[in-house]
């Protein structure tokens, strides 16, 4: 049984995301350059995961609910592909966290930061 999917991708081109189901195995490829190098892509786990967002064509979104029907049953694949999905969105925030902290440092960085005080301090011990 195979199931092919067009993935949205950050370049507007989509990817090809081809899932086989043989001798009782599931099998992923995707033509992103990760997936070229035979790595695990967001593709993958995204589209595994049932995240109608990431279809390039909305016309699968019929198909995709019968895929991921199909697996949803097979609980290591829902259960890993849902924790790297839950994971690199707690990462993209966190990333964003990061950026806003750091544009803070770098304005006050900017302004001068008041160290003379503790220059003062160190100077006289």
């Amino acid at each position: 049984m195979k199931f092919t999917f067009k993935a949205k991708s950050s370049t507007g081109e989509p990817y090809n995301v081809d899932f086989s189901i043989e001798s009782g195995k599931l099998f992923v490829q995707c033509n992103c350059k990760a997936g070229i190098f035979g790595q695990l892509c967001k593709h993958k786990t995204e589209l595994i995961s049932g995240d109608e967002s990431r279809l390039f064509d909305i016309s699968q979104n019929d198909k995709l609910k019968e895929f991921t029907t199909i697996i949803s049953n097979v609980h290591e694949v829902q259960s890993l592909a849902n924790n790297i999905v839950v994971s690199e969105k707690l990462i993209q925030h966190e990333q964003a966290k990061l950026k806003v902290v750091k544009d803070q440092f770098g304005k006050r960085l900017k302004e001068g930061i008041a160290i003379l005080e503790t220059f003062n301090d160190s100077k006289n011990n």
